[in-house]
């Protein structure tokens, strides 16, 4: 699956926390994806702040949180958030 890159939080990229939300755009080009991945703990301070996130290969976001993979496919506009019991659900946007 060819999916282009993720901007995901460094929650998630880099300090190996779980994605618990995650939401796509229409991609600005070829190469995004148009996939944000949060692992939902951040706050608004943090998300404020454009250096806590980073673009990254989907295939390392996948093998970060393998559960993510199977609603890559899925067409924009969509956001999906980790239920109680560990699953995706689609959220409101």
């Amino acid at each position: 699956m060819l999916v282009g890159y993720i901007c995901a939080s460094r929650h998630v990229a880099e300090k190996g926390m779980p994605v618990g939300y995650m939401y796509r755009e229409q991609p600005t080009n070829s190469d995004d994806s148009g996939w944000w991945v949060l692992s939902g703990e951040e706050t608004q301070e943090y998300a404020d702040d454009s250096s806590n996130f980073a673009f990254y290969n989907a295939s390392t976001i996948v093998a970060l949180d393998p559960s993510i993979a199977p609603f890559l496919d899925t067409e924009p506009p969509v956001a999906f958030e980790r239920g109680p019991d560990g699953t995706f659900v689609e959220a409101d946007e």
